[in-house]
């Protein structure tokens, strides 16, 4: 039976859990939820939140966890304990990027703070990323050796969490812009991002950026 990823009809946290399932061929199932639909549910959740996945006997809570038992299920983890080591790092700098354009992105003021922040938090942010990205060695196509991993996955969908916000920005990073384009070259991937599968906003309505296709 195919595995079952339940979230709202956005892409959010649950993208990183559908572009592995995509470039993997890995047959899934969506329950998407309606916003009228979640106070009767979110009690009924461990925590409270999604997404959740479930596969086999498994049933999994925390986007992360998913993300890594899916890492881990599929060869994403990397080939050395070196390459391991520098993939749980690389996720976990862009835990942390992704929390603070998140709660801007969710911030009441966010319009009149803006432009401040494409000036001078955005390129704050980005910049230490792209230091990150030039230790690989084995060049800018991949965040870990020269393989794909979830560390590539997580990066991307930061990045095109930016590109609706600031693309320009983006581009002042050599390194990152590489590696999303060269991302983005992978058939499967090309094919998701351009299907009608893929939903059609970063978050929902209520945020001030993102909750509308004209911002995602």
């Amino acid at each position: 039976m195919p595995a079952l990823l339940t979230y709202f009809d956005v892409r959010g946290r649950a993208e990183v859990v559908r572009l592995i399932l995509e470039e993997m061929s890995v047959p899934y199932l969506e329950r998407r939820v309606e916003l009228q639909e979640w106070p009767a549910l979110k009690p009924t959740l461990p925590f409270g939140q999604m997404p959740t996945y479930e596969d086999g006997e498994l049933f999994i809570v925390h986007s992360h966890a998913i993300y890594r038992h899916l890492a881990r299920k599929h060869g994403l983890c990397g080939k050395t304990e070196a390459e391991r080591v520098r993939c749980d790092v690389v996720e976990e700098s862009f835990v942390d990027a992704q929390s603070q354009l998140g709660t801007f992105y969710w911030n009441s003021d966010f319009a009149a703070r803006r432009d401040e922040y494409e000036r001078t938090s955005l390129p704050a942010l980005l910049k230490p990323l792209e230091t990150l990205l030039s230790q690989n060695v084995a060049g800018p196509e991949y965040w870990v050796g020269s393989a794909l991993t979830l560390a590539d996955f997580v990066a991307w969908h930061f990045l095109d969490y930016v590109r609706p916000f600031s693309r320009k920005t983006i581009e002042e990073f050599p390194g990152l812009s590489a590696f999303k384009r060269h991302f983005e070259t992978r058939p499967r991937v090309a094919a998701y991002l351009a299907s009608e599968r893929r939903p059609k906003t970063l978050t929902v309505p209520m945020a001030p950026f993102g909750g509308t296709p004209e911002t995602s």
